[in-house]
C-alpha cells in the first residue's frame, strides 16, 4: 500500500502531522468497513508511523555527515521492510533532500504502489519558537529533575508562548531540541518539495494554522476509494487553500540565506480513480535467467564452435575449401544446431594474415571463435527463455529451439555475410 512521505522545517510539528494522518487514516478505513463499501473479508490496512530519530539516532546526528547518512538509511530500511500491500507507510521527517525523496519514490514505484508527499508548512520563526520552547523545557526538567513541562519559566517566554499551547507534537515535552546554530543550518539546507518533480506528486500542504491535515484527499488520492464525506455528499466541490508564508531571519543572530516561500495548497479531484503504477526498468529487477537455459545456451554455441573446428581440420586451407565448396561465391559450413550454414564470402576467406583457415590470423581462428561465442553470449543471456523471454511486455525473446540459428546469424554479420 501507499507510502506517505513528510516533509519540512525542524521543529514544524512533523510528529505531530504523522499520528494524525495515521489516526485519520485508521478511522476512515473504520468508516468504510462499517458501511461496506469495503468488503468485510478483506483485510484491514495496517497503518505504520516510522520515525527517523530513536535513542540510537538523536537529532544531533545532522552535526556529522557520516552519522546524518546512517540514520536515513534506517529510516529507509524500516520503511522499505514494512511497504506492503496491506499496510501504510508514514515515514515521519524532515526528508529535505530532494534525491532522498526520489529515492523513496522509486522504492515505491518498485513495488507497484503509490507514493506522495505531506508538506507540513510551517514558517520558519514559528519553528524557531518551536525549538526554543523546546529548549526552555528541557532546561526546566534539568532544573527540577521531572518530566514535567513548565507552564511559565520566566517572563521573557512570551515569544514562545504560542508555541506552547499549540502542541506541535504528541509527545512535545519530552521531544529533544536542536541546537540553535544546527537548527539554522538545516533550514537553510531544506529542499522543498515542488510539483513539479514527479517524485513529489501528489503534493499535499498542511498549514501551521490548519487543525487536520487533508485525510479526505490523502486517502482518495491513494487508494482510488472515495472518502465517506465524498460518498455522502455527491456534489461536494474539492476544498482548495493557497496560502504563502514569507520565510524571515532567525532572530537568534545567525540568519538564514535567501528567502524561503511555502505555499500551501490542497489536491482536488476526490474520488478519482487511483493510478496505476507501471514500474519501468529503473525500478523493476531484472529476472533471474533460467539455469537451464544458460547450460543449453553454453552447449549449442560450442557445439557450432566445434563444427567449424572440425571443419577446418579437415580442410585447412582457404583456397581448398573455396574449391571444394558448391558455392562459388564462398565457403559453406553446414552445423548440426542450425538450419542455416555458417557462411564465409570468397573475399573474406582469402582476406586472413595465412591461407590457414584456422591459423594465427586466419579467418577462423580458434581464439576468434571463442571470443565471438563469448559475446554473444554476453549480449543475449538477458533475452534466453525465464529473463525478458518470459516478460509479456518484452517481445523477441530467444527460446531453445532458436538459439543454435541466432548464432550463426550473428557469425554470418561479423564474417560479412549480408542480409537480404
Amino acid at each position: 500500500m501507499p507510502l506517505i512521505i513528510l516533509t519540512g522545517f525542524p521543529c514544524s510539528g512533523l510528529t505531530y502531522r504523522a499520528h494524525q494522518i495515521a489516526s485519520g487514516l485508521e478511522s476512515t478505513q473504520s468508516t468504510l468497513f462499517e458501511s461496506g463499501t469495503i468488503p468485510a473479508s478483506k483485510p484491514r490496512y495496517k497503518i505504520n508511523v516510522v520515525s527517523t530519530h530513536d535513542v540510537s539516532h538523536p537529532r544531533t546526528v545532522y552535526d556529522h555527515a557520516r552519522t546524518e547518512k546512517e540514520a536515513r538509511g534506517v529510516a529507509y530500511t524500516r520503511a522499505k521492510r514494512l511497504l506492503g500491500k496491506d499496510s501504510f507507510v508514514i515515514l515521519d521527517g524532515m526528508n529535505y533532500i530532494k534525491g532522498y525523496r526520489y529515492q523513496l519514490w522509486c522504492e515505491a514505484k518498485a513495488l507497484g504502489t503509490t507514493c506522495c508527499v505531506v508538506h507540513v508548512g510551517t514558517p520558519v520563526d514559528q519553528c524557531v519558537a518551536n525549538n526554543e520552547a523546546r529548549i526552555l523545557r528541557q532546561e526546566h526538567r534539568i532544573q527540577t529533575g521531572t518530566n514535567e513541562a513548565t507552564q511559565d519559566v520566566s517572563a521573557g517566554t512570551a515569544r514562545v508562548a504560542d508555541a506552547t499551547a499549540n502542541p506541535e507534537t504528541p509527545t512535545a515535552n519530552l521531544t529533544e531540541p536542536y541546537p540553535a546554530e544546527l537548527l539554522n543550518n538545516l533550514i537553510f539546507r531544506y529542499e522543498e518539495p515542488s510539483t513539479h518533480s514527479r517524485w513529489d506528486k501528489p503534493l499535499f500542504t498542511v498549514p501551521w494554522g490548519d487543525a487536520e491535515p487533508p485525510i479526505a484527499d490523502i486517502w482518495s488520492a491513494l487508494t482510488g476509494i472515495p472518502h465517506p464525506s465524498v460518498s455522502e455528499t455527491p456534489d461536494h466541490e474539492p476544498s482548495s487553500l493557497t496560502s504563502s508564508f514569507a520565510a524571515t531571519h532567525v532572530s537568534s543572530g545567525a540568519s538564514v540565506a535567501g528567502s524561503l516561500a511555502t505555499t500551501a495548497t490542497r489536491a482536488g479531484g476526490l474520488g478519482r480513480p487511483r493510478v496505476k503504477v507501471r514500474p519501468h526498468q529503473a525500478t523493476v529487477l531484472p529476472v533471474s535467467t533460467d539455469s537451464s537455459a544458460l547450460y543449453d545456451m553454453e552447449k549449442r554455441t560450442s557445439a557450432i564452435v566445434s563444427a567449424i573446428r572440425n571443419f577446418t581440420l579437415s580442410t585447412p586451407s582457404a583456397e581448398t575449401a573455396l574449391a571444394q565448396s558448391d558455392e562459388s561465391k564462398g565457403i559453406s559450413i553446414p552445423v548440426a544446431e542450425a538450419s542455416t550454414p555458417v557462411f564465409i564470402p570468397a573475399h573474406v576467406a582469402i582476406s586472413g594474415a595465412t591461407d590457414e583457415l584456422a591459423g594465427a590470423g586466419g579467418i577462423l581462428a580458434l581464439p576468434r571463435l571463442q571470443r565471438l561465442r563469448r559475446q554473444w553470449i554476453s549480449l543475449n543471456r538477458a533475452y534466453i527463455a525465464g529473463g525478458h523471454a518470459a516478460n509479456t511486455a518484452m517481445a523477441g525473446g530467444i527460446v531453445s529451439g532458436q538459439i543454435g540459428d541466432a548464432f550463426v546469424r550473428f557469425l554470418n554479420a561479423e564474417f560479412g555475410v549480408e542480409e537480404e
